[in-house]
């Protein structure tokens, strides 16, 4: 629970940092917030609750912002999240709403590749989860 609160004050820096106007902080925050998320999803979620939900949030958030945003700041967001997904398919619990959020937002971006990539990303979701 503790860190549920201290996790709020956390995300909303990963946010801000992530929509900086330097391409070097973004990038930076972004690849920071994925090792973090990495870490935190080595750890059993307990049940009835919704933290890795919450850990993966900012990148929805980030991924949802169109405006002034980079192609390589969308494509980091969704190579994280597949790097995520390879190395801890199996701890994955209530993160896949992120997860697949990030998917649904990335399908509809402006550039093939990313759609492209968000796509057969999906389709290697489903296989390594059969």
């Amino acid at each position: 629970m503790v860190w549920a609160r201290i996790w709020t004050v956390l995300a909303n820096h990963f946010i801000s940092a992530g929509s900086h106007h330097d391409e070097k902080i973004v990038m930076y925050s972004i690849d920071s917030l994925r090792q973090l998320s990495i870490k935190y999803l080595e750890r059993a979620e307990l049940a009835k609750f919704s933290f890795q939900n919450d850990i993966l949030k900012p990148f929805v958030v980030l991924n949802l912002m169109r405006n002034s945003q980079s192609e390589s700041k969308r494509r980091l967001i969704v190579d994280c999240i597949v790097q995520m997904i390879k190395s801890k398919v199996g701890s994955i619990k209530s993160g896949w709403r992120s997860v697949f959020m990030i998917f649904t937002a990335s399908a509809d971006d402006e550039l093939e590749s990313i759609v492209e990539s968000a796509f057969e990303n999906v389709e290697q979701v489903i296989t390594l989860i059969k």
